[in-house]
C-alpha cells in the first residue's frame, strides 16, 4: 500500500477503475438483486457514495486546517451511517447512483490533490480516509460482487 501522496492518488484511481469496470459489466437487474445481507449492488453503491460524500468533505476541511468531521457530526456509528446510506439508495435509479459516484470520486480526488504532501504518510489521517473510504473500500466491495457473481447470486 502506498503512503506518499502520488502513490495514494494512483492507488485510489486504479482501484476505482477496477470497481467501475466490474460495475459496468452488470445489468440493472443484477444490480437490483439482493445478495449481501439484504443489500443489492444498488445499496452497496449508495453506501460507497455516502461515505465518499462525508469523507470528501472531511478531506476538504483538512485542506482548510480544520478537523475532518464538522462540529456535531460523529462518524463512529458506522452501522448507523451504513443503514442510512443504503436506505437513501434503495429507491434510486442505478444510472443516477453511478453518475453521483463518478462525481464524488472526482471530488474526493480533488480533495486529496489539494492537501500538502506532508499530510500523507503511514498512519496519517489522510491515508486512513483514502484507504477506508477509497481504495480498500472499493476492493472490499468488488470482492463481494465478484463472489456473488461466481456463486450465481447475481
Amino acid at each position: 500500500m502506498a503512503t506518499d501522496k502520488a502513490g495514494v492518488i494512483a492507488e485510489y484511481r486504479e482501484s476505482y477503475r477496477a470497481l467501475r469496470a466490474l460495475l459496468d459489466r452488470l445489468s440493472e437487474a443484477q444490480m437490483s438483486k439482493p445478495f449481501m445481507d439484504g443489500w443489492s449492488v444498488r445499496e452497496v453503491l449508495g453506501h460507497i457514495l455516502g461515505w465518499h460524500q462525508q469523507l470528501a468533505l472531511g478531506l476538504e476541511r483538512m485542506a482548510q486546517g480544520q478537523r475532518p468531521a464538522p462540529e456535531g457530526v460523529d462518524w463512529s456509528d458506522v452501522q448507523g451511517w451504513n443503514d442510512r446510506f443504503a436506505r437513501e439508495a434503495a429507491g434510486r435509479a442505478v444510472p443516477d447512483l453511478l453518475g453521483d459516484l463518478e462525481r464524488e470520486t472526482e471530488r474526493f480526488l480533488r480533495a486529496l490533490e489539494a492537501l500538502p504532501d506532508d499530510r500523507f504518510g503511514e498512519g496519517k489521517t489522510v491515508n486512513r480516509i483514502a484507504a477506508g473510504a477509497g481504495f480498500e473500500h472499493f476492493r472490499e466491495h468488488a470482492r463481494d460482487i465478484e463472489a456473488a457473481l461466481a456463486a450465481g447470486k447475481l
